[in-house]
C-alpha cells in the first residue's frame, strides 16, 4: 500500500511538472509599439497560445508599468525559474503587457521634455488605448510598482473609465510623494550602475542567481534613465488625489520597503473614492518582493485580486 501511495504521489509530481513546462512552451512573447505624443512607446506582451479570442469577453488584461529607474522586461519577466509575474498570470489565462515610458529602454527618447509623471501618464494612456483597441475590451487592469504608482494613480485619475482594476504596489505617498534628489539635477539623464540596479533589494530576502540575472538585464535595457522622476520629487507635492480613484484597486504594501510609508500607505488606502478596495501587507518583504523569495505571495495576491469577479 505505502508503495502504491508513493507511485500516486510521484505521478501527481511529474504530471505537475510536466504541466508546468508544457504551459511554458505555450506563452507567447510579442513585441508592440504605440505611439505617444508622437513617440514611440515599447509593449512586450506574453500570453497562452490559443487565448488571443478569450480576452475580449473575459477582460483578463493587465498593463504592467515599471518604477522610476529601470524598464518593463526585467521588472516583470525576468526568465530565472518561475519569477516572471508576466509567466505566472499568462499561464493563469492573463494577456500580460509591460510598457517602457518614453526616454527608458526600448521607448524613443526626446528632448521636449524629461519623462516626468504628467507625460508619463500620458504614455499609459496611450498604451491602453493601443491595447484595448487590438483585444476589442472596454478596460484594462493597471498594475503600478513604485514610481509607476504614481503614473498609473495619474492616469486613473484622468481616465477612470478605461480602467477596470488598479494595483498599486510600493507606492510612496505623502507630502512629497516622489524620492527627492539633494539638489535639482541639471542633466536630463542620469547613468545607473550594479549598485543602483541593486539597491531595491533587501539583504537576506533574495536569491543571488536572480539578483545577479536582474542586475545584469536591467543594466543592459537602461543604461540611464530619465530625471524628471527626481524633478518631480523635489518641485511637486504630493501628485494623487485618493478620493479621485474611484475604481476597484488594490494596495501591496511589503513590510521592509524603505519607499513606502506604512502610515501614509493606509490614510491613502481609507481615503480612496471607492468602496472596492483591498489591502495587502506582505512580511518579509522589501521594495522588490517580487523578485525576492516572497515573491509567490506577491504573484498570488495580485492574481487573487485580478481574479474576483
Amino acid at each position: 500500500m505505502k508503495k502504491v501511495f508513493l507511485g500516486l504521489v510521484f505521478l501527481m509530481f511529474v504530471s505537475s511538472v510536466s504541466f508546468a513546462q508544457s504551459s511554458a512552451k505555450s506563452i507567447v512573447g510579442k513585441d508592440h509599439w504605440a505611439v505617444s505624443n508622437g513617440l514611440k512607446i515599447y509593449l512586450w506582451e506574453k500570453y497562452q497560445k490559443g487565448f488571443e479570442k478569450t480576452f475580449a469577453k473575459n477582460r483578463k488584461i493587465v498593463l504592467l508599468v515599471h518604477g522610476a529607474t529601470w524598464t518593463g522586461r526585467p521588472d516583470f519577466d525576468l526568465q530565472i525559474r518561475d519569477y516572471s509575474l508576466m509567466d505566472f498570470l499568462a499561464k493563469h489565462g492573463y494577456d500580460v503587457w509591460a510598457i517602457d515610458i518614453h526616454g527608458y529602454g526600448r521607448s524613443e527618447k526626446t528632448d521636449k521634455d524629461w519623462s516626468d509623471t504628467e507625460s508619463a501618464s500620458g504614455d499609459i494612456n496611450a498604451a491602453v488605448d493601443y491595447i484595448s483597441k487590438l483585444r476589442g475590451a472596454r478596460k484594462i487592469s493597471v498594475l503600478g510598482w513604485s514610481w509607476g504608482t504614481q503614473t498609473t494613480g495619474l492616469f486613473t485619475m484622468k481616465h477612470p473609465e478605461k480602467v477596470e482594476k488598479l494595483i498599486l504596489f510600493a507606492m510612496p505617498w505623502g507630502r512629497k510623494s516622489l524620492p527627492a534628489s539633494p539638489q535639482l539635477p541639471k542633466d536630463q539623464y542620469r547613468i545607473n550602475d550594479e549598485k543602483a540596479a541593486r539597491s531595491d533589494f533587501i539583504a537576506g530576502q533574495y536569491e543571488e542567481d536572480v539578483v545577479a540575472l536582474y542586475v545584469k538585464e536591467a543594466l543592459a535595457e537602461a543604461p540611464r534613465s530619465p530625471n524628471g522622476v527626481r524633478v518631480d520629487g523635489m518641485t511637486k507635492l504630493t501628485i494623487l488625489i485618493p478620493e479621485e480613484i474611484k475604481v476597484p484597486t488594490l494596495i501591496i504594501h511589503p513590510e521592509k520597503d524603505f519607499v513606502a510609508n506604512e502610515a501614509n500607505t493606509l490614510e491613502f488606502f481609507s481615503r480612496l473614492g471607492t468602496k472596492y478596495k483591498s489591502y495587502a501587507a506582505l512580511p518579509d518583504g522589501g521594495h522588490a518582493i517580487l523578485l525576492e523569495k516572497n515573491y509567490r505571495k506577491f504573484q498570488d495576491v495580485v492574481l487573487g485580486f485580478l481574479d474576483q469577479q
